[in-house]
């Protein structure tokens, strides 16, 4: 029996239409499927390791958490959402929205309420870390609660509002940081 699609491009376009493969950088491509079919599997975002996740913050990331008495996978995970991944500049990097640095904190709550430069990297880290522990002890515990906080703001999730934009931030983040939803 023949199929009229070969067995590498049938795979090619699976991998595609699924999105859990990564292409080989060998020259394989769609017009040349027969170069190669080594691909290998992403890895599940629950799966990577703090380093993986911070980058070249992981250490601060733990130093932090561990003053702070926070998980540090949960740190390194708001790290990774915050950056989209992109490490590149992101201890100067400023959101649309004001937000600055590595953990992206408004620049009214680093100043006054953290009393940290938003813009050194390890100040950054220390007060995101710092306010995410209050957040936690705030909503009791609920990481989901105070991940929502940290992104919309506590007084908005106190009050109920729960914006979507927020619930799919809290829910990536814990998708990374391996917390059961």
């Amino acid at each position: 029996m023949s199929y009229p699609i070969g067995a590498a491009r049938l795979l090619t376009v699976v991998a595609a239409l699924v999105g859990v493969l990564h292409q080989p950088e060998n020259g394989s491509t769609a017009k040349n499927p027969g170069a190669s079919v080594q691909m290998r599997l992403r890895k599940p975002a629950h799966r990577k390791t703090i380093h993986e996740l911070a980058g070249p913050f992981a250490k601060m990331a733990i130093c932090a958490a561990q003053k702070a008495h926070v998980s540090p996978r949960l740190v390194a995970a708001v790290i990774q959402v915050e950056n989209g991944g992109n490490f590149y500049r992101s201890a100067v990097r400023e959101s649309s929205a004001g937000a600055i640095g590595v953990m992206q904190l408004m620049p009214t709550t680093a100043w006054d309420v953290l009393r940290v430069n938003p813009w050194n990297a390890q100040e950054n880290i220390d007060g995101g870390t710092r306010y995410l522990a209050r957040l936690l002890r705030e909503f009791h515990g609920d990481v989901r609660l105070a991940l929502m906080a940290y992104n919309a703001g506590p007084t908005l999730v106190a009050r109920g509002y729960r914006p979507r934009s927020a619930v799919a931030y809290a829910r990536e983040v814990m998708r990374y940081s391996g917390v059961a939803q």
